[in-house]
């Protein structure tokens, strides 16, 4: 295949270096102190997905450089704020074939996508491993909890490509499978990081240290309940079906193996950058007000992490 990947920072670089060396033609668009790098000694991938250097993988910062047309396949791996911005720059250089995925966290990501090139093109995808950029050309793969799922939202979306685009992942060395229930997944994975992400960013802890009050546990409850509501309001099909179900599962079976791990969220606090609570607890809530579901906890969370971002921000 003829791949882009759009916003190749950790999670970008990672997919699209092993997809390059399993003999993908693979272009990656950037940040100019990542591509260069690139450019100039290959790329290396570490961690746990073992010892790569792809040597063959095209590079750039400037969807101007790109040939209109040239592409199989798009992955989207910017943050969720910058989607429309993403999906924008690439519009001029897609095929009338090129298909277009969401590989990102959050929700509204593929919506964003398909509203500039229609939903037979866009097709979406649960992520749920992570790596960091430990410096420009060495990305590290650190942990994953299940594989990645791919699937369409429309029935006129090409499946059995989506299917094979799945496999090729796989074969690469990326643990991809394909989901005939990928709305279903992917509010899975955004429950999990409503609930974790905002209270291990703002307290600076672990995930397993969440789990060591009753404080946070009820937040942690109340969280996962409020996202359940507007779920059903917005007739996803959740699994499992019952919030207390969920939390149970998060409790007992998702966090524990993973206690020692932090959410990306305190990153970008670290790094003083905008996170991505406008795609988690904020959609969470923008649905619930357009539903009629009440999401206070959820609220909350959301200001207390947009208040933190701007005292992050503003000098002094």
């Amino acid at each position: 295949m003829r791949i882009l990947v759009m916003g190749a920072g950790a999670m970008g670089t990672v997919v699209g270096g092993l997809m390059a060396k399993s003999g993908h033609d693979v272009t990656l668009v950037g940040r100019p102190e990542n591509m260069n790098a690139v450019r100039a000694g290959g790329l290396r991938i570490t961690g746990i997905w073992g010892e790569h250097h792809v040597t063959d993988a095209h590079a750039c910062s400037d969807t101007r450089d790109l040939t209109p047309g040239a592409f199989d396949l798009v992955l989207i791996t910017v943050k969720s704020y910058d989607t429309g911005a993403a999906i924008a720059a690439v519009a001029p250089v897609l095929g009338e074939e090129t298909l277009v995925c969401s590989y990102q966290n959050g929700l509204g990501n593929a919506e964003t996508i398909a509203e500039h090139i229609g939903w037979r093109r866009t097709f979406g995808a649960r992520v749920i491993f992570g790596a960091w950029l430990r410096e420009p050309g060495w990305v590290e793969v650190t942990v994953i909890a299940n594989p990645t799922a791919l699937g369409v939202y429309d029935a006129a979306t090409p499946a059995d490509r989506v299917r094979a685009i799945a496999v090729a992942m796989d074969d690469a060395g990326i643990p991809t499978v394909y989901t005939d229930e990928i709305a279903t997944v992917l509010w899975s994975k955004v429950t999990y990081n409503c609930a974790l992400n905002p209270l291990s960013g703002l307290l600076d802890v672990p995930y397993g240290a969440l789990l060591e009050t009753e404080h946070t546990r009820s937040i942690l409850r109340e969280v996962v309940r409020e996202v359940y509501a507007v779920g059903h309001a917005l007739g996803v099909r959740l699994k499992p079906a019952a919030a207390e179900e969920y939390i149970d599962l998060l409790f007992n079976v998702l966090i524990p193996p993973t206690a020692a791990h932090y959410a990306s969220m305190r990153e970008d606090f670290r790094k003083r950058r905008r996170t991505e609570i406008d795609a988690l607890n904020g959609a969470i809530v923008r649905y619930g007000d357009l539903h009629g579901v009440s999401c206070p906890v959820n609220s909350m969370l959301t200001r207390l992490v947009l208040a933190r971002e701007h005292a992050l921000r503003t000098p002094g």
